[in-house]
C-alpha cells in the first residue's frame, strides 16, 4: 500500500470518509498526478514539482500572510460559480516589493484549487474534464525560451513557443509568475499582449505575480496599454515583509 495523503483531493474524498485505504492506484489520484505523483493533469498544467501539493488550506505561506489569505479564501470560494455556472471572476495580481514573501507558492495554490474545483465539479456531472484546465506561466522563463530561440533561429522551438502562447490565451485559468522582471523586445511585449488581451477580452481569470506595484508596469513594458490590461477588472494584492525564499522551499519539499 503507498500513502497517498499527498494529494489534492484528500480533503473531498468519499473514500477518506468511509475510511477506505487510499492508495496512488486511485483513479482520481491518478487522474490529478498521474501514477508516479508526479504527472497528470498537475504536470500538464505546468505546476512546478516542489507546489503539486499546495493548497490553499496547506500553503506554508498562510502564517505570514494572513491577510492576503483572508481575501485569497474569499476568491478560491467563487470558483464553484465560475466552473458550475460560468460567472466570470475577477482576476488577481500578486506583488512585493520583496521577493521570497510567498507570491508564487500562493499563485500555485490558487491554481492548484482550480484544477481540484473543475476536477470534482465535471466528474460530479458525469462528463470528461479537460486534460489542461489550467496552466503556469513562468514569465521569465518563458522570455529566456523566445531570447534564445530568436537568437539560434530555432523554428522547432519557436513553433513550441507559438503553441504555448494559443495555449495561455484560452486555458480556462491561468497563472503569469514573475510579471514585469525584466524589459521585454518589442516581439516578446506583442506576444505577452496577444496572451492578455485575449483573456481580459473573453473574461478569463488570470492569476499574475510580479516585484512591482501595477502602476509601474509601464516603465518595464514600455507602453501604457498593456499595463492597463493587466489591471482590468483585476484587484491588486500586496504581500508584506521580508524574503522567506530558502525557508520557503524547505517548508514546502517537507510536505
Amino acid at each position: 500500500m503507498t500513502n497517498a495523503s499527498n494529494c489534492l483531493l484528500q480533503h473531498v474524498c468519499k473514500a477518506r470518509d468511509n475510511q477506505t485505504v487510499c492508495t496512488r492506484q486511485c483513479p482520481h489520484f491518478i487522474a490529478l498526478h498521474g501514477h508516479s505523483g508526479d504527472g497528470g493533469r498537475l504536470a500538464a498544467a505546468n505546476v512546478p514539482r516542489e507546489y503539486r501539493f499546495v493548497t490553499v488550506a496547506t500553503s506554508p505561506v498562510r502564517a505570514d500572510q494572513p491577510r492576503v489569505y483572508r481575501y485569497v479564501d474569499a476568491y478560491v470560494r467563487s470558483f464553484r460559480r465560475a466552473i458550475e455556472n460560468g460567472e466570470r471572476i475577477r482576476s488577481l495580481y500578486l506583488w512585493s516589493r520583496e521577493p521570497g514573501t510567498g507570491k508564487t507558492t500562493t499563485a500555485c495554490a490558487i491554481l492548484n484549487e482550480w484544477i481540484l474545483r473543475y476536477y470534482v465539479g465535471i466528474v460530479a456531472r458525469g462528463e470528461r474534464p479537460e486534460q489542461v484546465p489550467a496552466f503556469f506561466l513562468d514569465v521569465n522563463e518563458f522570455q529566456t525560451r523566445y531570447n534564445l530561440a530568436s537568437m539560434t533561429d530555432d523554428k522547432d522551438e519557436i513553433d513550441a513557443i507559438k503553441e504555448t502562447i494559443k495555449l495561455t490565451q484560452t486555458v480556462p485559468f491561468l497563472v503569469m509568475d514573475d510579471l514585469g522582471v525584466r524589459e521585454p523586445t518589442e516581439a516578446f511585449r506583442a506576444y505577452l499582449h496577444a496572451i492578455i488581451n485575449y483573456r481580459v477580452t473573453n473574461g478569463l481569470p488570470t492569476v499574475y505575480t510580479s516585484n512591482l506595484p501595477p502602476d509601474k508596469l509601464v516603465d518595464v513594458f514600455g507602453e501604457k496599454r498593456l499595463a492597463d490590461r493587466v489591471r482590468d477588472n483585476c484587484v491588486v494584492v500586496e504581500f508584506e515583509g521580508e524574503s522567506k525564499r530558502g525557508l520557503r522551499r524547505n517548508e514546502v519539499a517537507a510536505q
